[in-house]
């Protein structure tokens, strides 16, 4: 081989294997985190979105425990933060239910998880970092934002979960992974007459004295949200002395 064809082969190795850089396989690394961790499940704006409306943010120290939220979604989607809403949401805004929030040229997604005990209807207080990563700085302490309602955008499925403290005779029981706010939840022994279960303070779980006996037989769950839309679930057996969670098989439409 003369040393021209050899310079050539060799030209052509190292456009088909291209040499590791370590510095730029960390910076994609974390690039790709910082994605992660502000992205949903899906990307897709469908669904029911309100106009923006004008509100404020602040923040507070997220507690240590899930127990100690009103409302304790067991685990959210990836890119969403956990927020406070201003009491005076209530009853038209539910725990559980998803909303944008808009600050300059960055906005993020959050759950409504917990209230505030007062304040006007726009405040969302946010977990530090909720906060931080909107504004970049945690000592603007309250900021004046745009938000509005939004779907919660994922693909599992509505699940009840028993709330400690029910029993045979009575079920308390909390909805979680709504795409929406959920309005309503009814109980059925036969699959045809229904009983609405009472909501707590703000929607936080839901209970119901037992219509039927005992809650030792097969039932079947029918949640509405707050645009109308239903989800039914299949015959299950509940164990109301338990706090297991319960896949309803399927959730509220975009």
């Amino acid at each position: 081989m003369n040393k021209t064809l050899f310079l050539l082969f060799l030209m052509m190795f190292s456009v088909g294997f291209p040499a590791c850089d370590d510095d730029n396989t960390n910076e994609t690394s974390a690039h790709t985190e910082e994605q992660n961790q502000t992205s949903n499940t899906t990307s897709s704006d469908s669904g029911t979105i309100t106009e923006w409306k004008d509100g404020y943010i602040t923040y507070y120290g997220q507690p240590d425990s899930y127990d100690k939220y009103p409302y304790p979604l067991p685990e959210m989607e990836k890119g969403y933060y956990n927020v406070a809403v201003g009491v005076y949401f209530f009853p038209d805004y539910i725990l559980g239910s998803a909303y944008e929030i808009k600050y300059g040229d960055k906005t993020i997604r959050v759950i409504g998880k917990d209230i505030c005990p007062d304040g006007d209807n726009s405040w969302f207080d946010n977990t530090p970092e909720g906060f931080e990563y909107l504004t970049g700085d945690k000592a603007l302490g309250k900021v004046n934002v745009k938000w509005r309602e939004i779907p919660y955008y994922t693909d599992k499925n509505i699940v009840l979960q028993v709330k400690s403290g029910s029993n045979n005779w009575f079920l308390g029981a909390y909805i979680f992974n709504g795409r929406y706010g959920v309005a309503k939840v009814e109980l059925s022994k036969d699959g045809n007459k229904f009983y609405e279960m009472t909501p707590y303070k703000y929607k936080m779980f839901w209970e119901l004295q037992c219509p039927f006996d005992q809650y030792n037989c097969d039932v079947t769950v029918r949640v509405t949200d707050r645009y109308g839309h239903v989800v039914t679930s299949k015959p299950l057996r509940i164990n109301p002395n338990g706090t297991e969670s319960y896949d309803l098989g399927g959730n509220f439409e975009y």
